[in-house]
């Protein structure tokens, strides 16, 4: 790596980051650029200079007219409805029109007060059948299980789709640098890059902040020169902004770094998790070859759909991953067992944890108990980590940290062995927090890069010290030490259910051993087992065992019995957007609403997450869906303050007369799934009797 500690080489970074992403003003040739005042009547103000390549009139010509005077008519039908669109609140529009013998596509957007107006000639080749390969990729993709699976059936696809020689896909860490994980190449002679790093200078702040605004990036042949927009006289500096286009010019950095690695063209597609930037498609050309407006779209659109099936193996990862949690759970909370301490608690579950978390130690620390399960850890230590953690982190309850060299408790607590760490507290009773942490290890990673930033890579461009684009791309290897692995979100949700339980076991524990008092203890105790910390309603311990006698009440009487299992949409995008208080309130509300809208008869509680369950006694399938569709109607016409509209999915199931508890709520979330799949804010029926 560079060393930071130049000077001009901080300088350059800098200069980097303010550098444009594309050529100011310029168009590629490959297509060519119109912008119009609506407020004139049409009048064109701005052409770009290779107008006559591409229409056959000359920016001269085009310029001061009108789109209804200089363009063909399929143009303006086409013109007019997805202008109309753009006044709905489109960002941009498209559409495909021909004059002659000859088909165009254009793109529509707004720049400021300007429409801007830009247009390809349609180079689609039919020998390539791209319907076919377009078709098929859909399938493959669709049909792939894993996130392996996915990448690879899409860079393949994609370089059949379009005739690039490599595609890649490579995922950003948290310092922005990419490593490539999957990648497909159509000749021997093309450099492979999978596993290998590049550092974040390749693709700088302002460009990932751009494709948040327009995710594809499309380079259609380095060598071309780019066009000059030509803005009519009277509106002097005028600067259209093209972040919304599709042939914006070409970096002068971005075309040397191409050249350096051997590329004739090359497209960017990004890949989001939620809002967040997770990657991106990267095809490379090393020849030249022209590469239509609706293969570009068929790219992206493959590119959607690989990113939806990489969220949905996400979400079934976490799934596995919570099945394993609940499993250990019901150990915990498993009634017909002894009520034991935490201690023994701890020391059944403790090596499961271990490889559940993969953590190298983890305790249970409060003011009586000091126990660690795997690596040793002093009580000494132990004691000073408890006193930290009460100190810095008792209001928020939870703590977690990778780096070793900024590490907070490190710098408190020295001889502490572990830089990872993650530590939720167990709110036993006001006196006694208690705490349940995990520990790792550092880690020494490997990065392998393409290529190595020198101090002596730094030059002058336009008066400004700035990084040169690397002629080279030769592999080397870092190895990184200071580092523990990082907590997911997963994890950390997961941990905070595993104390709330040793809580909850912990508290049982005392009653058994208090006696005395006996009364006080029962209370806190109900409240903790059978109500939800947040939503003040029944919680899934609760739930269970409710259903279950309700289960044994209806086979017994041979009466009706449904379950109603419904799932908030899109509710991890809440707590992304406006943050975990919004979203705790938008539970609340939710619970709250929910419970006044039930009947008198039915039972309500939190079963886990966004997800709510409701048990309908004496009530068939038919009354339990309009029940389920009532409610879904209902919230979806409330209004939560920042959020606006929350929805729900509702899966619906009524008791069988062969089926137990699981059974019954297992048929109930098949049903959400498929309303999930199908695009949630419905209701989806279990078949039944």
């Amino acid at each position: 790596m560079a060393d930071n500690t130049s000077i001009s080489y901080e300088e350059a970074m800098k200069n980097c980051a303010k550098e444009p992403v594309h050529a100011p003003q310029c168009v590629q040739a490959n297509g060519m650029l119109l912008a119009v005042d609506i407020k004139r009547g049409g009048q064109i103000i701005a052409v770009s200079d290779n107008s006559d390549a591409v229409l056959g009139c000359s920016s001269d010509a085009l310029m001061g007219s009108s789109l209804a005077e200089c363009m063909p008519s399929d143009f303006l039908t086409s013109f007019k409805a997805a202008d109309e669109k753009l006044k709905q609140g489109s960002d941009y529009e498209i559409f495909a029109w021909e004059a002659g013998e000859q088909s165009f596509f254009s793109r529509i957007y707004y720049s400021q007060a300007w429409l801007v107006v830009e247009t390809e000639i349609d180079v689609t080749d039919p020998g390539l059948k791209r319907s076919c390969y377009f078709d098929r990729a859909l399938l493959d993709i669709s049909n792939t299980n894993t996130t392996e699976q996915t990448l690879q059936k899409l860079c393949r696809s994609i370089s059949e789709l379009s005739g690039y020689e490599r595609v890649l896909v490579y995922q950003f860490d948290d310092s922005w640098n990419g490593r490539v994980i999957s990648e497909h190449t159509t000749r021997e002679d093309i450099e492979q890059y999978i596993g290998l790093s590049f550092p974040a200078s390749d693709i700088p702040s302002q460009v990932r902040a751009l494709y948040h605004v327009n995710p594809i990036r499309y380079i259609a042949d380095v060598d071309t020169e780019d066009a000059v927009i030509v803005y009519a006289e009277e509106l002097g500096s005028m600067a259209l902004d093209l972040s919304l286009g599709t042939i914006r010019g070409k970096s002068p950095i971005h075309t040397e770094y191409m050249k350096n690695m051997g590329l004739q063209r090359s497209m960017s597609v990004a890949i989001f998790d939620q809002n967040q930037l997770w990657g991106l498609v990267s095809c490379h050309g090393v020849s030249a070859q022209p590469l239509s407006y609706s293969t570009r779209l068929n790219i992206h659109s493959l590119v959607k759909l690989a990113e939806q099936r990489l969220m949905l193996q996400k979400q079934f990862e976490a799934d596995r991953f919570f099945d394993r949690v609940e499993e250990s759970r019901k150990a915990l909370l498993d009634r017909k067992r002894e009520i034991k301490s935490p201690q023994q608690l701890l020391e059944d579950q403790g090596h499961f944890w271990l490889k559940l978390f993969e953590a190298a130690a983890v305790a249970l620390i409060s003011a009586q108990t000091q126990r660690v399960i795997g690596e040793h850890i002093d009580v000494s230590t132990l004691h000073k980590v408890r006193d930290w953690l009460n100190e810095n982190h008792s209001v928020t309850g939870v703590f977690s940290e990778r780096d070793c060299r900024l590490s907070e408790i490190r710098q408190a607590i020295p001889e502490l062995p572990y830089c990872g760490v993650l530590a939720v507290s167990m709110p036993i009773d006001k006196r006694n927090q208690g705490w349940l942490v995990f520990f790792r290890p550092q880690e020494t990673e490997v990065f392998r890069w393409a290529g190595k930033l020198e101090k002596g890579e730094v030059r002058e461009y336009k008066g400004r010290q700035v990084l040169s684009p690397r002629h080279s791309f030769e592999q080397w290897q870092q190895d990184v030490d200071g580092y523990a692995p990082i907590w997911t979100g997963i994890q950390i949700e997961a941990a905070k259910t595993l104390a709330e339980d040793l809580a909850i076991g912990a508290s049982a524990y005392q009653i058994e051993q208090l006696n005395q008092e006996l009364t006080e203890a029962n209370q806190r105790l109900e409240h903790l087992v059978h109500t939800d910390a947040l939503t003040q309603v029944w919680n899934r311990y609760h739930m269970e065992q409710t259903l279950e006698e309700e289960v044994k009440r209806c086979k017994r009487h041979g009466r009706d019995l449904a379950v109603i299992l419904l799932d908030i949409d899109h509710f991890k995008r809440v707590n992304d957007d406006y943050g975990h208080d919004v979203g705790d309130k938008v539970l609340k509300l939710i619970s709250e609403a929910i419970h006044q809208w039930l009947r008198s008869s039915d039972v309500f509680g939190r079963w886990g997450g966004e997800e709510f369950l409701i048990i309908a006694p004496e009530t068939d399938l038919e009354s339990a869906s309009q029940l389920a569709e009532r409610l879904r109607r209902r919230l979806s016409n409330l209004q939560f303050d920042k959020v606006g509209q929350v929805t729900a999915s509702f899966g619906v199931a009524e008791l069988l007369p062969s089926e137990d508890r699981n059974s019954l709520v297992k048929r109930a979330d098949n049903a959400l799934y498929q309303v999930k799949e199908s695009g949630r804010n419905s209701v989806e029926v279990s078949p039944g009797k």
